[in-house]
């Protein structure tokens, strides 16, 4: 189904989409008219009243979740406010009287698993505690009009228009309490209209027999709710006055930003005349008649002509386009767009905060170096001295400073940066009211504190407890360090400024230069060019080691210990049971952490560069897969790791999609079915003349069971080192083993001896637990200048593991393979076959393919899964750390030299071979 009503969906924002963009161009003029009449206001006032309404439209949504909770729903603020401001649009978009606006709440609420009946209820309701409140203020308004002459017949019409709508509304959620049966005959009556109109296009039964009497009681059922519980219908109310009160703040604030403020019934008239012809405009949205009417009423009650309109088209302005542009953002995260919002919406806000933070830090920087108004200054200077004015400039720089730092942490969702933007943002409201009482920028810290405030359970992801130590005293050695630099500079450099410096005085004023802001009368003055440079380097010193002092407190949670051994026991037992793949047994390698679900499961992951990387599937029960997955999300988003999943069947493809994953295919598994592998025939000629040739040049294959000899564990230690020195790499980890006495201890181990009985190759084998397969892991081998010794090593696995009663034999993962193949085959996959075909600098993955398909194996795709694109970086670099302990230069810059050296000499047989036989 969602996949199917995808394209319908992408169809439909594309109408959305074009409708908006045609707006825009058509009312270009408007836009352009608006942003010049905004500029000529004084730009602070103009900020918070656009903050105002951004908190307007905030408290308008809680009117929403007041209603849905009077009928006995419960929606979260955060996922409503897309659906308000996107209902907003649509009303805009396609003006049905808010009919399209309303029918977006109730879709909304439908694919959230509420009842559409009881959401419709809801929107009623609002509609009508919305008109209610507006009453109120109308009253106010019309009342101020006519004790100063200026009420008209064409504004009593219209408050008589607007009592009857909200009447209308009130008497249709009386019907669903007094009289549930004349509701279901009305009902009844609209059932059979449909019908016949569906009849008519093929469609007789759009809506069911049984439709009028299940939405009579479902209506009736939350008409009664209301009733029982008045308290929650004064709620809606309350909120939707709070919501009018905002409204008639931002006209006032507008006012004050060109410099006419008024008084408030004058204040109150205009607002309720603009509104109440937005309401009863025959017009949409009553474009052209709210602010003349607005602009008019001001005008007749003493406000200045040009001061009044520039106002109403200020206000109209904000409150058309504001909500629309920020609709047209948010839509797609209601649900109609996008089934998974809840999480979706989250994140926006979160973002959406974050965002406004670092733009509060640019607002600080942007104050601290603007001059504060003199008529402000004037009434500080009895209360604060001039150093302390000077010090809250310089706060509100470094202030700004640590905001815009913070603000990655926010959107990291980092519960230390959320205390500490609190912290910062309450210090820059002081700091601007102490610098030149801008109590503007002090009201957008305040607010903005309020709303991170009220996100507190947002912010759940740790920092690195040994980081925020490691914090703290970076941050007191960077003031140690600033203040030592400035010191000897001052007392060394004193022939660059015009006064010399003793060493007291040059601590003293590099001290001075942290506690007031920079000032050619305060300051000494240089008269060198590295003078001048030597001031502003103290300030670069600072923030730099600042800067770094932040990142300490704010990076991701480190894994410092893998495991406990009570964990390491308790794993062992659930894959023992459960385990059932080829990377079952490196689950148990000590380079590995555990996360256990609350359903028996157990992740292998390991952590690096904020990644947390599973090793293959949750081992455990299959009903606990889809728990396991959504709980190590979780568990990952407390620790700030970006989750993923490597090398996993394709068993659970479906389960990770519904977890919000995505999934690419990196290769395929060769697994030879062992009772079908045979020597004869054509095809395996080459298998059987290199078995033959090294047989009878008196090579032998045996399988040594532990525990072994100190001196054959030497031997093989031998042929290790000896293959790692001719591939010139490091042992690999995480989803390969490294040669370790405890570990090859562990289980069997295939030697291939030569006829002087020395140790020439070999190969651990692992089983898989509850699968009836064993694969290889090390598999190491001299270089001795015989062909075809892997034919041979892999001919006599096969051959003994079939003995053993086993059913398949895995030879591990082939890299790329079968991967991009298919024309529909995603974007990035076939990037994957582009290098899997055309690049062969690092591995040589198709040598590597063709060596396994000499064996006719049966392939097993294997899969990444990771949240995003966004987030493959981060994961790959998270990989190459876990799989290699070393870093980029020994991974990639090493075989890229090594590969072009290779490619420089003339391959000889023996080296095409061995680089055939890398498995």
């Amino acid at each position: 189904m969602r996949h199917h009503s995808l394209p319908w969906r992408r169809f439909l924002f594309g109408i959305l989409l074009v409708a908006f963009l045609w707006l825009v161009i058509s009312h270009e003029a408007d836009i352009e008219a608006l942003a010049h009449t905004l500029m000529q206001g004084q730009w602070q006032w103009v900020l918070l009243a656009a903050l105002l309404q951004v908190l307007y439209f905030i408290v308008f949504s809680a009117t929403y979740q007041a209603a849905f909770y009077a009928v006995d729903i419960k929606r979260g603020l955060w996922e409503l406010i897309p659906v308000t401001l996107g209902s907003i649009f649509v009303n805009v978009i396609a003006p049905t009287a808010s009919t399209a606006g309303a029918a977006l709440f109730v879709d909304d609420a439908s694919r959230r698993g509420h009842s559409a009946v009881r959401s419709a209820a809801a929107v009623l309701l609002q509609m009508a505690a919305d008109f209610s409140s507006f009453l109120l203020v109308l009253l106010v308004g019309m009342t101020v009009l006519f004790i100063n002459h200026d009420l008209t017949t064409s504004e009593i019409v219209s408050s008589l228009i607007m009592v009857a709508l909200t009447g209308v509304f009130a008497l249709v959620m009386l019907i669903g309490i007094w009289r549930p049966q004349m509701l279901k005959r009305l009902l009844s009556w609209g059932q059979r209209l449909v019908n016949a109109i569906g009849k008519r296009l093929g469609r007789p039964q759009w809506l069911s027999e049984s439709w009028s009497a299940e939405t009579a009681f479902e209506f009736a059922a939350a008409s009664q709710m209301v009733l029982q519980h008045p308290q929650r219908l004064g709620l809606v109310i309350l909120v939707a006055l709070g919501a009018n009160i905002l409204d008639l703040a931002t006209i006032y604030v507008l006012f004050i930003a060109f410099g006419h403020p008024v008084t408030l019934g004058v204040l109150v008239a205009g607002y309720a005349v603009g509104i109440l012809l937005w309401i009863v405009s025959p017009v949409p949205q009553g474009i052209g008649l709210v602010e003349g009417g607005m602009a008019l009423t001001y005008a007749s009650l003493g406000v200045p002509v040009e001061a009044a309109t520039i106002v109403a088209l200020a206000f109209r302005g904000l409150t058309f386009w504001l909500p629309l542009v920020l609709g047209f953002l948010l839509i797609r995260r209601t649900r109609v767009f996008n089934e998974a919002s809840g999480e979706a919406t989250e994140n926006w806000s979160v973002r959406i905060v974050a965002s406004l933070t670092a733009l509060m830090g640019l607002i600080n920087v942007a104050s601290a170096v603007t001059p504060s108004l003199p008529f402000r200054l004037d009434i500080l200077k009895p209360y604060m001295p001039l150093a302390v004015r000077y010090g809250g400039h310089l706060t509100a720089t470094l202030a700004g400073f640590a905001l815009m730092i913070l603000s990655v942490g926010l959107w990291r969702r980092k519960r230390t940066a959320w205390m500490l933007t609190l912290v910062v943002l309450i210090i820059s409201a002081f700091s601007h009211l102490v610098k030149g009482l801008d109590y503007e920028e002090a009201v957008l810290a305040l607010a903005l504190a309020l709303w991170l405030a009220s996100m507190r359970s947002h912010f759940y992801a740790r920092s690195d407890a040994p980081s925020i130590r490691q914090g703290v005293m970076a941050a007191l050695l960077s003031m140690l360090f600033t203040l030592f630099y400035g010191t000897i500079g001052f007392y060394l450099l004193d022939h660059q400024f015009e006064i010399n410096f003793s060493l007291g005085a040059a601590m003293r004023q590099t001290l001075i230069m942290f506690t007031q802001f920079y000032d050619p009368g305060l300051m000494p003055i240089p008269v060198t060019r590295f003078g001048h440079y030597f001031m502003v380097s103290i300030y670069v010193v600072g923030a730099a080691t600042a800067a770094f002092a932040l990142f300490m407190l704010l990076r991701p949670v480190l894994l410092r210990q893998p495991a406990t051994p009570a964990e390491r026991v308790r794993a062992r037992e659930i894959v023992e049971k459960y385990g059932r793949s080829s990377l079952a047994r490196m689950a148990l390698f000590p380079d590995k952490a555990y996360f256990f679900s609350s359903g028996g499961s157990v992740i292998p992951y390991g952590a690096s560069h904020g990644a947390a990387i599973s090793l293959g599937d949750p081992i455990g029960p299959v009903e606990d897969a889809a728990q396991a997955i959504k709980e190590f999300k979780i568990f990952c988003a407390r620790n700030d790791w970006i989750p993923a999943f490597y090398q996993v069947l394709p068993d659970y493809l479906e389960t990770y999609q519904q977890a919000g994953f995505k999934s690419v295919k990196i290769g395929s598994e060769a697994i030879v079915d062992l009772h079908a592998f045979t020597l004869e025939g054509r095809k395996n000629k080459k298998l059987r003349s290199a078995t033959r040739r090294l047989t009878k040049l008196g090579y032998q294959a045996r399988v040594e069971q532990p525990p072994f000899s100190p001196e054959l564990m030497s031997e093989l230690r031998a042929v290790s080192d000896e293959w790692l020195a001719y591939h010139q790499g490091a042992e690999k980890r995480f989803s390969l083993g490294w040669f370790d006495d405890v570990y090859l201890q562990d289980g069997p181990i295939m030697i291939i001896y030569d006829e002087a009985e020395r140790a020439v190759a070999f190969a651990n084998i692992i089983p898989e637990y509850q699968r009836n397969e064993c694969t290889i892991d090390l598999m190491r081998y001299r270089q001795i200048g015989v062909n075809g010794i892997m034919d041979f090593m892999f001919v006599s696995l096969f051959e003994w593991a079939r003995e053993q009663g086993y059913d398949t034999f895995n030879l591990g993962l082939s890299p790329l393979a079968g991967v991009g193949e298919d024309a529909e085959s995603p974007e990035i996959e076939r990037a994957l076959h582009y290098i899997y075909e055309h690049v062969n600098i690092f591995y040589n993955f198709k040598g590597l393919h063709q060596f396994k398909e000499k064996f006719h194996p049966t392939w097993s795709p294997r899969y990444w899964i990771y949240p995003n694109e966004a987030s493959m970086m981060v994961i790959a670099l998270g990989m190459n750390a876990l799989s290699s302990g070393g870093g980029l230069a020994e991974n990639y810059l090493k075989p890229l030299v090594r590969s072009l050296f290779r490619r420089s000499r003339s391959g000889s047989k023996a080296e095409l071979a061995s680089e055939e036989g890398q498995v």
